[in-house]
This record gives C-alpha cells, sequence and structure tokens, in this order.
C-alpha cells in the first residue's frame, strides 16, 4: 500500500450517521455487492457537514456510502465518461453520458475537506477544496462527477453557448472520478449492528438547550442533524459554529415569533401509513403584480427509512411531499415525470418569509429559489431551482380530517378556502354513481323505446281515401264507421294529397262512442313550388298522446279554395305508434343531473386556473393567513 501522511487532521463532527468504520455489509437485496466501510470522510459546503464512508468491496472494487437529506446512496467508480467542464455544468441540465445513459445535475458545488478517519482512496487535507456535480440517472440511478481540487480550465465564453452535446463533444473528459450506484434502504444492506435513528439521536447530541436569546427551552427531535433553530418561544434564529457544533449562537435576533404553525412541532404523526416526527416550519411568500401569496411548508422526518418529507399547507389545503429522481421532462406547458403527465400550473419567486423550529440545512429568512408546480390533481410535482441546485419532489393531496387525525388534533384545522392547485374533484365518486345511474336509465329508456317501436304490434285502425270537389260544403264532411283501439298508447295521424301549389286542410274529430270524449286536431297538406323553388309538404304526420283503448268514430271536415284543391286526400290512423320525441325528451330529462355536474366541473377547473399562470385576472391576500 502506498501511505501518505497528512499531518494531524481536524476532530470529527459528532453527525446522526448510522455507520461506523469496520462495520461490514452483507446486502439482502441481490443488486448490491458485499462490502466493508473502511474510512469515513466530512465534507462541509458552508451550511453544515455531512459524512461520507469509504467502502471496499469484495472484489477489490471502491466505492463511497453517501448520506444526503435522510436519504442513502451506494455508488462505486466506474470509468470516467467524457463529461463537460464544471464551469459549463449547471443545475437543471441534461446530459448524455455514454456508456451510462441519460442524466440531470441535481447539485454542482465547492465544497471542503473537514475532516476524515479509516482509509482513503485519495489525500484529503482538512481545508482543501474541491468541486463535483450530483446526478440523478434516467433509471433512478445517482451518480457523482468528481473534478478534483481547485479551479479548473476557463471555459471560453462561446462554450458556454453550446448544447449539452455540443460541450460533451469537444470536452476530453477532465474528471478526477466518476461513481454510480443507487439509493439503498438501511435494511437491504444487511449490515448488523445498525442503530436506528430514535436509538442513536439523543447520543449523537445535546438533545435539548435552552435559547440564548430568550432562554425558552428547546427539546431538539434530530440533535445530530440539526444546523438552524427557530426558537418557538421568540422567533430568533440560532445557528452552531462548524468548529463548535455542540454549542448555538444567535443569528438573527426577533422579539416575537413570526407565525404561529398550525401544527405542534416536536409531535409525531402516521401520514399514509409513514411514521413522522415533525421538526420545523417555514413561511413562504412569492410577490405577482404587488400581491403577496403566502403558504406554509412542515418539515418531517420518517421515523423509519430517515427520510425528509414535507406537509404543505396553502390556504386551507395539505399535500405530503417527498423528493423525486429518475427521468423527469419538463416542457413551457407540461412536465412527464416516471411515465405521469403534469401541466405546469405556475412559476415564481419564491422567499423564505419565516421559520420556526430545526432545520437539518443553514436556512435563513430571505432565501430565494424559483419555484415552478405541475399538477396532474391530487398530484403535484414540484420544482426549486437555485444556483447551486435543482430539486424535484412530488406531493398528495391530503384532506384535513387526514392530518387532524394524524395529529390528533383537538382544535379542527381552518376549512380550505377556495380551490387547491391539486385538490382533486371533490364530487368524483358521486360522479361515478350519478354516471352509473344515468347509463342504466338511459339505457333502459331506449330499451323500451326499442320495444314498442320494433317488437310490439302496431295496427291501422283507419285509412280511406276521399274526394274533394265542388265548393267547400257540409257534403264534403266525412263520418267513419265505428272502429276499435286494441290499446292505450299513442295514435299516429297521417295525411297525404296530391298538392301542386294549393292546399288542404283537414280538421279532424275523434269521438269515442262509450265515454263520448272527444279529440280534435288538423292536418295540412301544402306544396308550392316555382322554376327554382319550392316549399311545404304534400304529408303531414302528427301523433295524439294517451289515447285509451275502445270503441271511435273519426269525423273529418276539409278546407281548401274552390277550382284550386287537390283531387283527393287520404287519412290514416295507426294504434300503438311510439314518439320519438318522448325519447328525446326523456333523455334530456335524464341529463340534468348529469349536465349539472358537468357544469360544476368546469367552474370548480376555472376557480383552480384562476389561481395559476394562466388566469385572466389575479387575486390574492397580503394578511398572514395562507394563499
Amino acid at each position: 500500500m502506498d501511505l501518505t501522511a497528512i499531518g494531524k487532521v481536524a476532530e470529527l463532527v459528532p453527525t446522526s450517521s448510522p455507520f461506523q468504520v469496520g462495520m461490514e455489509a452483507i446486502p439482502r437485496k441481490k443488486s448490491l455487492k458485499p462490502f466493508r466501510i473502511v474510512g469515513r470522510l466530512q465534507l462541509s459546503f458552508g451550511q453544515g457537514t455531512w459524512d461520507e464512508w469509504h467502502v471496499a468491496f469484495d472484489d477489490n472494487a471502491s466505492g463511497w456510502l453517501a448520506e444526503a437529506q435522510g436519504a442513502f446512496y451506494l455508488l462505486k467508480r466506474m470509468p470516467e465518461p467524457k463529461a463537460p467542464p464544471f464551469e459549463a455544468v449547471q443545475p437543471g441540465q441534461r446530459l448524455e453520458l455514454s456508456p451510462y445513459g441519460g442524466f440531470q445535475v441535481a447539485e454542482r458545488r465547492e465544497a471542503t475537506y473537514v475532516s476524515a478517519e479509516g482509509e482513503l482512496p485519495f489525500d484529503a487535507p482538512p481545508g482543501t477544496v474541491f468541486r463535483y456535480a450530483d446526478l440523478n440517472g434516467d433509471d433512478g440511478s445517482f451518480a457523482t462527477m468528481d473534478y478534483g481540487e481547485g479551479a479548473t480550465d476557463a471555459v471560453e465564453d462561446k462554450t458556454m453557448a453550446l448544447s449539452a452535446q455540443e460541450i460533451l463533444a469537444h470536452a476530453a473528459g477532465g474528471l478526477d472520478g466518476f461513481y454510480a450506484g443507487q439509493r439503498v434502504e438501511l435494511a437491504e444492506l444487511g449490515i448488523p449492528g445498525l442503530e436506528g435513528w430514535k436509538e442513536r439521536r439523543v447520543s449523537a447530541r445535546a438533545a435539548s438547550l435552552n435559547c440564548p436569546n430568550c432562554a425558552g427551552p428547546l427539546e431538539l427531535k434530530d440533535p445530530a442533524a440539526t444546523v438552524r433553530i427557530a426558537c418557538q418561544y421568540c422567533g430568533s434564529l440560532l445557528g452552531s459554529p462548524e468548529d463548535n457544533p455542540n454549542k448555538y449562537e444567535v443569528l438573527e435576533q426577533l422579539a416575537k415569533v413570526p407565525f404561529k404553525p398550525r401544527l405542534p412541532l416536536g409531535a409525531s404523526a402516521k401520514l399514509a401509513d409513514h411514521p413522522y416526527v415533525l421538526l420545523g416550519a417555514m413561511q413562504k411568500a412569492t410577490y405577482i403584480e404587488g400581491v403577496t401569496y403566502t403558504w406554509r411548508e412542515y418539515l418531517l422526518k420518517e421515523t423509519k427509512s430517515e427520510a425528509y418529507h414535507w406537509l404543505v399547507e396553502s390556504n386551507g389545503h395539505w399535500s405530503l411531499v417527498q423528493p423525486v429522481t429518475g427521468k423527469i421532462e419538463a416542457f413551457e406547458r407540461s412536465a412527464v415525470c416516471e411515465g405521469r403527465s403534469y401541466k405546469h400550473f405556475s412559476t415564481a419567486e419564491a422567499t423564505v418569509d419565516a421559520v420556526v423550529g430545526e432545520f437539518y440545512w443553514a436556512v435563513a429568512r430571505g432565501e430565494k429559489v424559483e419555484a415552478a408546480d405541475y399538477i396532474a390533481p391530487p398530484r403535484i410535482l414540484s420544482r426549486e431551482k437555485s444556483e447551486h441546485e435543482v430539486a424535484w419532489s412530488e406531493g398528495v393531496y391530503l384532506p384535513k380530517l387526514d392530518v387532524e387525525t394524524a395529529f390528533n388534533l383537538k382544535t379542527p384545522l381552518p376549512d380550505p378556502e377556495g380551490v387547491g392547485a391539486n385538490q382533486p374533484w371533490p364530487d368524483a365518486e358521486y360522479t361515478k354513481v350519478v354516471k352509473g345511474w344515468w347509463l342504466t336509465m338511459a339505457i333502459t329508456a331506449v330499451a323500451l323505446f326499442l320495444f314498442f317501436n320494433v317488437f310490439d304490434s302496431k295496427k291501422v285502425v283507419y285509412e280511406a281515401q276521399h274526394p274533394i270537389s265542388g265548393p267547400p260544403s257540409e257534403s264534403q264532411t266525412v263520418i267513419s264507421e265505428p272502429f276499435e283501439v286494441p290499446r292505450t298508447g299513442n295514435l299516429q295521424a297521417r295525411l297525404e294529397a296530391p298538392s301542386d301549389n294549393n292546399w288542404v286542410t283537414v280538421s279532424a274529430t275523434l269521438i269515442n262512442e262509450t265515454t263520448g270524449d272527444v279529440r280534435g286536431f288538423a292536418l295540412t297538406s301544402d306544396y308550392y313550388h316555382g322554376s327554382d323553388w319550392s316549399e311545404g309538404s304534400k304529408g303531414r304526420t302528427l301523433y295524439i298522446g294517451r289515447v285509451p283503448k275502445g270503441r271511435y268514430v273519426l269525423k273529418l271536415e276539409p278546407e281548401y279554395e274552390t277550382d284550386k284543391a287537390p283531387a283527393s286526400y287520404s287519412f290514416r290512423l295507426k294504434s300503438g305508434v311510439p314518439h320519438l320525441s318522448r325519447l328525446i325528451w326523456v333523455m334530456v330529462l335524464l341529463a340534468l343531473g348529469p349536465l349539472k355536474m358537468v357544469f360544476n366541473r368546469i367552474a370548480f377547473e376555472s376557480k383552480r386556473w384562476s389561481e395559476s399562470d394562466y388566469s385572466s385576472s389575479s387575486s390574492g391576500s397580503d394578511d398572514d393567513d395562507d394563499e
């Protein structure tokens, strides 16, 4: 072994890492190979210290077991691909690194070696600055491009304007190392003696202290990982110097708490079948056309996987949010994540307005990021982009009752106002019931119509042709012989005449011989035409509704112009003929319920999008309530 003495390293900073040098892993996941932890490197970029563990695999390959925001990644050293120079890499940029596939740049930073122990694959003198870029692979993998120490060669201005593929084409590498792997769960590693978060968090650092400003008692739930504390009694922001992480100093002194969280700090809860503890809360704001919109984000730590998640409250609407990796494609009006499409909702500059509680990074009031939201209710896909990193997260809408139950709140949360960005249609289940009922009734109505129209018997009860001659008089009146209407139902009356630039109107009277009931109606045959036009009709049909069965006579009285009437007319009555208009009216009446649901849905979506970048007008509130 080529051992190099680098002098005395700084004292290790206490962290909440579950690992120790010398631990051996026999992973329970087939895609992971056995390894041993042989060294630890502590790093910082000025906002807290984190650990990366050097591991040796059974095949003599080396790699790293890294920790980030409560997640764990096992990376193995791979041959370096051609990569763009450090200065040309930007957060959110997409890279194709042959032969490893597509990646998106999640973070690009400079960091400092703080301390180390055990075996390392390179010299790491404390205080040395190195450069790196973290990548998320399209297949859910994770990779790091290590650019080594110090400044890299300057990139010409024209290079900065090149596309990612053009940069890769002319770049000849320049990496000190390339590591690729995947996210792992602690239980998958198969390392004996791993302590869970609850067992190690108190011993790692003082679990309680008094605020240096107001002397209020602060009980930390995540003491080893906490970098910033916003006192819940006076609102002052506390932080610890990196050379003495067990001491907290006042960074920003306030006289009162900037806002009161609606959920109790330090409380435990179970959301979506995952156990959490609530660490802190921050209020964010965005300013659009002179209007202030605010919302609150509650930091959660999952007590099993140790990942950090968020519970976001906006105007009384709640979403459980967690980081996402893998292939994410963002366009001007849409985004695609894990095969699911989202519509762009809004993009704005988000500012940290106030903080309360404990945080695992150096949070501060006034921090700004570019925030973009894409929605596919009940889901919301969010991107926060800063100078050094871009982070994607996905949230799922939660009813406020679920939040109240999870935290066992005695006082109900405020009711939601308006429509949330990712709020699902509240009547979705009811709509399914209405749709099912409507389809059943519509099919029944059509089936009954077809049955009576196709299969039921239709009978001509009266049919005769009558001549027209001379002027209109009583002699033209026709009284039919009695006839039987066999069943109660519609009667179809049909008048036809050879009208040719003339007309005839027949007034008909239907008389029930048994009851004496009388029904009167009239039909007209009128057909006029010229060399290039025509109007009217030689035949007309009329439906008489619900004629009771029985014995009837028919009285017919024609009216016409003398010497201009057609030569004759025919008249027919048919029993048992359903009328299509009745079916149409039934369908219209049945459709009133679904149509109301459609209009309600349109109004609901209109309210949702009125708060987006695509609204015709904007509205909001500049008070302290959430928007």
